[in-house]
Order: structure tokens, then C-alpha cells, then sequence
């Protein structure tokens, strides 16, 4: 079984700010929640920015698992204080995850834990982790008054893996453009 990866500065700091800027934007223009964290003020899934971050991540990320992976979705989500994750496994589409840190209002970070283990991420630091595998959770956020963080999920599955059906997460699209993306150029960056 995978075990745990953290990547500091996985990706940089202004990018952190930018994508958590737009999911700033979508709670002001557009609200979206889930039935996860039903008070969270935006998600994105399935958004061409988050996809290509993703596409960008992805040989690192199968360098950090050693095995051949393949995206089947991003997702990105915004917390503010009283926010709960309860303790849950992914579905088969989470194989092999990351979720990274983006930015946050002030300098709290509200810990995950994963199989146990703590972990307070930095703005740009990332766990890799086996989604399916190893329960996860956040306790109720009680960050300063009018905290928020964003926060991004790369899922994988593994190439040649029991799971790889899940390609695409099942969508109509093909995969994203991942394959057709996916260059030599791409991969020595």
C-alpha cells in the first residue's frame, strides 16, 4: 500500500493566492457547496484551471508513488471556520490522491489527518496519500474570526491498477485532455 508523501512547496505561493482568489470569486458570484461540507463556501470540480494543475503535477506525483498513474479528477473547495471533514475513505476514482493547501486568510492552519497522522500544510505543501485506502479527517475549524482556506484534490488511479476503470472519473470528456496534453516537453519541467 502507498504510504504517506508530504511535498513541501509543491506548488508556489502565488499560485496558492491565485486559485484561492478565484474559489473567493465563485462564493461571491456563484455559492456551490456539497453534501460533505455543506457550509463550505465554493467548490470547483472538473474546472479547466484545477485540470491542468493536475496535468502539470502528474509525472511528479507518479515520481513521488513510483508507478504509472492516470488523472481521473480535480476538485477544489473553500473552508471557513466551523467547517467539519468527517472521517471517510474515497471512492475508487481516489486511488492514489493529493490534496494540497492554497491559500488562507490568516496564518492558522487547520490540520488533516490521515490514518492518525497530523498534518498542518503550509501554503503550496501537498500529502500524497492512498484516498481508497486510509481514513481521513479535519476537526471543526476554529481558525480567527473570518478564517478561510482553499484547498485543491488531485485523484489518481493507477495505470495498470484494479481501479483504472475510473479513468476520467467517468465523465463524457475523455479523460480531459490529459493524453493528448501529456508531452516529453511537459515531462522534463
Amino acid at each position: 500500500m502507498l504510504s504517506l508523501i508530504q511535498i513541501k512547496k509543491i506548488i508556489p505561493q502565488e499560485f496558492c493566492q491565485f486559485f484561492t482568489h478565484v474559489l473567493m470569486r465563485q462564493a461571491d458570484l456563484n455559492p456551490r457547496s456539497d453534501a460533505q461540507i455543506p457550509n463550505a463556501k465554493s467548490i470547483l470540480d472538473h474546472e479547466y484551471m484545477f485540470e491542468t494543475l493536475h496535468e502539470r503535477l502528474w509525472p511528479l506525483i507518479e515520481q513521488a508513488v513510483g508507478d504509472e498513474l492516470i488523472p481521473t479528477y480535480a476538485y477544489a473547495r473553500l473552508y471557513s471556520n466551523g467547517d467539519i471533514l468527517e472521517k471517510h475513505v474515497d471512492r475508487p476514482a481516489c486511488e492514489v490522491s493529493v490534496t494540497i493547501q492554497l491559500g488562507r486568510s490568516h496564518h492558522y492552519a487547520w490540520p488533516i489527518y490521515m490514518g492518525g497522522q497530523r498534518f498542518d500544510l503550509g501554503e503550496g505543501d501537498g500529502v500524497i496519500y492512498p484516498g481508497c485506502d486510509v481514513e481521513h479527517w479535519r476537526d471543526k475549524c476554529d481558525g480567527p474570526e473570518g478564517y478561510y482556506s482553499g484547498q485543491v484534490f488531485l485523484h489518481f488511479v493507477r495505470k495498470n491498477g484494479q481501479h483504472a476503470g475510473e479513468v476520467g472519473d467517468n465523465t463524457t470528456r475523455n479523460i480531459y485532455s490529459y493524453r493528448k496534453n501529456r508531452t516529453a516537453s511537459m515531462e522534463n519541467k
